[in-house]
């Protein structure tokens, strides 16, 4: 059997008495890139705490981390997860420097509050060189332009060498030429680890995606390989709107 990073099996979930999911059933597999794709209020952001183990399932719904059964905690978790949003980046609200923020990874925390040790300095410094921002280390992480500061989000995310990144709406915010650049820098890291990309941009969606997975109404409306899942009829009832899509050189867009 194929090793799985996260297995969801019969998961239903409710919020003060309502079902935000219902019946979700979902494996990601060793090797695999997957777009989280749905309208605002179709369940994503409850999902993503299913993945971080912040919410469980009722009923008998289970979920399971890195081909294990056994539950190791949710610091194991979150070591092997790495996260980036627009929504984390309006709540990082120290104005410490890039170097810092990076290093604050380590310790999942806001601002810098632990010594770092020189093993976890190095691979700071190996993230930002990474991503080609070592220019930032020293900025003032307030003082940086929207699109840099979550270039810095991104190598902080990056310091444990996750086995699975997380990007929730991450060119939410962003100008098309950073957008452009933020995602050429995605495509890359797909090579160095699996990722779950949370979009209703179909444009964002990578060439190093090989599954989508729509999500309508907190219940998945329909998962499978990428080429069979970016179909007109399918795109269109998922979203609810009449929508063409035209592709060019490994990139969809969506149009009415």
């Amino acid at each position: 059997m194929t090793a799985f990073l996260v297995q969801i099996k019969n998961a239903t979930v409710y919020l003060k008495d309502t079902p935000v999911l219902k019946d979700i059933d979902w494996t990601v597999r060793a090797g695999e890139h997957w777009a989280l794709v749905g309208n605002n209020g179709s369940g994503k952001t409850t999902l993503l705490k299913l993945i971080f183990g912040e919410l469980l399932p009722i009923d008998g719904g289970t979920v399971h981390w890195f081909n294990s059964r056994t539950w190791n905690g949710l610091a194991d978790i979150r070591e092997q997860v790495g996260y980036v949003s627009a929504e984390y980046q309006e709540n990082y609200d120290r104005n410490v420097t890039g170097l810092e923020v990076v290093e604050s990874g380590f310790f999942a925390s806001i601002g810098l509050w632990q010594k770092v040790n020189a093993r976890q300095k190095q691979r700071a410094d190996e993230c930002l060189h990474l991503l080609e921002i070592e220019h930032l280390g020293q900025k003032r992480f307030r003082s940086m332009s929207y699109g840099e500061a979550r270039r810095v989000l991104l190598a902080r995310a990056l310091v444990h060498r996750p086995t699975l990144l997380v990007l929730d709406e991450p060119c939410a915010g962003l100008d098309i030429p950073t957008r452009e650049r933020f995602l050429e820098t995605l495509q890359k890291l797909a090579r160095k680890t699996q990722m779950i990309y949370v979009t209703h941009h179909i444009e964002e969606i990578l060439p190093a995606i090989t599954h989508v997975l729509y999500l309508k109404d907190g219940q998945i409306f329909r998962q499978g390989n990428k080429d069979s899942m970016l179909r007109d009829e399918i795109l269109s009832e998922a979203l609810g709107h009449p929508l063409t899509l035209h592709h060019n050189n490994g990139r969809y867009w969506a149009a009415g």
